[in-house]
């Protein structure tokens, strides 16, 4: 009995899907070339670099560094939390910027229907244009190692701290970079959709913690018993929705972790003190932040994908 040949294609993995994405391919080599990736590198590690120095110095005049055993790891906690955070911040506003006119852009050069009319799908579509920024943006998250990696010349860090911001920076990259591209793939003008992402970013950046210093001002007489006997329940309603905003927000959540690990507390558990001697056990805010990001950036995604396959009426 003779058998057919086995004629079916080999499955390819998900990074090998990605490394054969013509548009990931072609957005890559047309952003590597010239001049402008260069020199965004070097501005990027440069501003690290003035600014790791200015609180270095700042801190060497400050205490009794240099001979110092305690000293020289308080100085290589500072460097290291000084980088991270700098990069944290700036990957809410660059990472968005890289894919903010990744499909609007196509539209305005009608280019659109074009790629509609191959045989690439919405979802390689997507997702290559998602990989191009992501390469780049770790291309200058790599670019920033060095800096990092003057805080173990000092001293104080540990594998925690660093798994925990590499996580950290990793998941935030992704996440604003699927924002930019969800408010490309939503809006049709490039200049609509950088609006809506960068007031998206100053939202999550700077507008959630207004509001929980708002909130927990309006809660301040019940959890501290102005006039009267504190309230524990309030207490507790304050902590969580503390928890929820500062998990939620990027530099919040890294502070707030890198000063729990600095107090000695574990790198899972956020145990925060109520008046009565007891004390209220929550997840670490970097744990929560992970989870809502990547879930975040999933359904950004996919979001994406449904509105690149959307007919344009």
């Amino acid at each position: 009995m003779v058998t057919a040949p086995n004629t079916q294609k080999p499955r390819l993995t998900l990074g090998e899907r990605l490394r054969r994405n013509p548009v990931a391919l072609k957005e890559l080599r047309s952003r590597m070339r010239g001049r402008r990736a260069f020199m965004m590198i070097t501005l990027h590690v440069v501003l690290l670099s003035a600014l790791v120095s200015l609180v270095y110095f700042a801190f060497s005049a400050s205490y009794s560094t240099f001979g110092n055993p305690s000293g020289l790891q308080a100085l290589g906690k500072v460097v290291f939390s000084t980088v991270v955070g700098l990069q944290l911040l700036m990957l809410c506003f660059i990472a968005p910027a890289l894919t903010v006119g990744a499909i609007s852009a196509e539209r305005e050069r009608q280019t659109f229907d074009l790629l509609r009319a191959t045989l690439l799908s919405a979802r390689s579509l997507v997702l290559g244009k998602l990989l191009s920024a992501l390469s780049f943006t770790f291309l200058l998250m790599l670019a920033a190692i060095p800096l990092e990696s003057l805080a173990f010349l000092f001293g104080g860090i540990t594998l925690e701290e660093v798994f925990i911001g590499s996580v950290m920076l990793v998941v935030t990259a992704v996440a604003f970079s699927a924002l930019g591209l969800f408010f490309s793939s939503f809006t049709k003008r490039s200049l609509v959709s950088t609006a809506l992402a960068n007031g998206t970013a100053i939202l999550l950046v700077v507008g959630l913690p207004i509001v929980l210093f708002v909130v927990l001002s309006l809660m301040a007489p019940a959890i501290y018993g102005f006039g009267g006997s504190p309230d524990i329940d309030a207490q507790i309603r304050a902590q969580t929705i503390q928890w929820i905003i500062v998990s939620i927000t990027p530099l919040a959540a890294g502070i707030t972790t890198q000063a729990m690990l600095a107090s000695g507390q574990g790198a899972f558990v956020w145990s925060m003190p109520l008046s009565n001697g007891n004390t209220l056990q929550l997840l670490s805010p970097w744990i929560g932040y992970v989870v809502v990001y990547v879930l975040l950036s999933v359904i950004l995604i996919a979001l994406s994908i449904r509105f690149v396959k959307r007919v344009e009426k």
